[in-house]
């Protein structure tokens, strides 16, 4: 007998009552966290509670980013995520618990792409970071066009987000969470053309990448804009009372 794929593992354990039981429990710790801890504010959270399939494309600075978004969706969610998450043994079971979906980066990974459209198809939300791997800023610079190739092989809207603060918070290497204001902003959804009922040239999928990127920026823009005004406001806070002390 075949030796099963890692795909075929990852979905073999996704199945399993544990898993699902382990997502929520997890998401619920994440929620507290989110709110108490990094006081986290989330704009357009509605949009994250919309019934069937949709795609949620977020920036990437930090690896709170997913888990902080994701829990904000009363649903479970499916992330694509880079195959290094999945060592094999316990490394897999949590990554595959945690909802995490196999893929390579940077390359056509049809596998791991069939399996994806697969899961909007049954109607689950699914998380992709179009920048593929964190970055470090506020700009949004040019991303892979995965999320336009699910939305167009499906008709799935895809969701923008930008996010502020996490890059803080948290970032690559750190041992320790750092309290700063986190601010996520979930923007329009965005429509493949025709609603996904025929298939798109490339350099209709390359115009709504460009199209992805820009609300991308402009979710990103607004939620910095957000953090610094309640830094403004909590730093104002601060020194009144320092003053009146």
């Amino acid at each position: 007998m075949a030796e099963r794929s890692l795909e075929e593992k990852v979905l073999a354990i996704w199945k399993t009552w544990r898993a699902r039981a382990f997502y929520r429990m997890v998401r619920l710790v994440i929620l507290a966290v989110g709110r108490a801890y990094l006081r986290t504010q989330v704009v357009g959270v509605e949009r994250l509670k919309s019934k069937g399939a949709f795609i949620i494309a977020p920036v990437h600075r930090s690896n709170l980013d997913g888990p902080l978004v994701n829990s904000r969706c009363p649903r479970i969610v499916r992330s694509l995520a880079k195959r290094e998450m999945f060592p094999g043994g316990m490394g897999t079971w949590i990554s595959a618990m945690l909802g995490s979906f196999p893929v390579h980066r940077g390359v056509g990974d049809r596998r791991s792409l069939t399996a994806a459209i697969d899961l909007l198809k049954r109607g689950e939300p699914l998380l992709v970071f179009p920048e593929g791997t964190r970055q470090t800023g506020n700009q949004v610079g040019e991303i892979f066009g995965g999320a336009a190739f699910l939305a167009a092989r499906t008709g799935v809207p895809v969701l923008p987000v930008g996010i502020a603060g996490t890059e803080e918070a948290m970032p690559p290497k750190a041992k320790s969470l750092k309290r700063v204001p986190v601010s996520i902003v979930v923007g329009e959804p965005l429509h493949i053309p025709d609603g996904g009922t025929r298939r798109l040239s490339a350099s209709e999928r390359n115009e709504f990448t460009a199209k992805l990127r820009v609300s991308m920026q402009a979710a990103m823009d607004e939620a910095v804009e957000l953090t610094t005004a309640r830094r403004s406001r909590t730093l104002g806070g601060r020194m009144r009372g320092h003053e009146r002390g």
